[in-house]
């Protein structure tokens, strides 16, 4: 099978590719990040009665998706056993964003709407 590469460098699709432990490139993660956009945005689905007609709004919904996914929502493949267990929790439950260390809390809806984005 021959790699056909979209964009980006040779040495750094290798270099991403060595650390996530891969040695070809991996479409599965692609795909389910594109139906966990479909499933967050009505907008994306097919054959949807949720329709948009401006460019702008679609983009907007795609973005917002986009932040909660990585903001708000724990993923369980992200999680962390807890060294000492706290009740019937065993694990520590983290969001991308606190996995690639931009937070160190989950946050809710009403934190990611309230924080300020500079242009």
């Amino acid at each position: 099978m021959e790699i056909v590469k979209a964009h980006g460098r040779w040495r750094r699709i290798e270099q991403g590719l060595d650390e996530l432990g891969y040695h070809q490139p991996n479409t599965s993660a692609v795909e389910r990040f594109n139906a966990t956009a479909r499933r967050m945005n009505a907008h994306q689905v097919r054959r949807s009665l949720a329709f948009s007609h401006r460019v702008d709004t679609r983009w907007a919904l795609a973005w917002w998706s986009v932040c909660v996914y990585n903001w708000v929502r724990p993923h369980r493949s992200l999680r962390q056993r807890l060294q000492q267990p706290q009740g019937k929790r065993l694990y520590q439950q983290r969001t991308p964003a606190i996995a690639m260390g931009l937070t160190n809390q989950i946050w809710n809806v009403s934190d990611l709407l309230r924080y300020v984005v500079y242009p």
